[in-house]
């Protein structure tokens, strides 16, 4: 991993937003970290986090007004993210 760290390319970063109903269930979880690893990428961190409704609202701001954003700040108000 080290050599990774040290290539000459600049390490880019990816946050990785995980829904609730994958969080829930171990093995689904498993299976999608076993995926991000699968392509290739590192997961250098991981925590979990409950948002609030202004949380979730400023994050998915740019889709203010439009009919899916109230579906994910619902949504988002019980995610977990890793």
């Amino acid at each position: 991993m080290a050599s990774i760290l040290r290539s000459p390319q600049a390490l880019q970063l990816t946050l990785a937003l995980i829904k609730p109903d994958a969080v829930a269930h171990p093995l689904i979880l498993e299976a999608v970290h076993q995926q991000i690893l699968s392509n290739k990428f590192l997961i250098i961190r991981m925590r979990e986090l409950l948002w609030r409704k202004e949380d979730c609202q400023r994050f998915y701001r740019e889709h203010e007004g439009k009919e899916v954003e109230g579906q994910k700040v619902a949504l988002g108000t019980r995610m977990t993210v890793s």
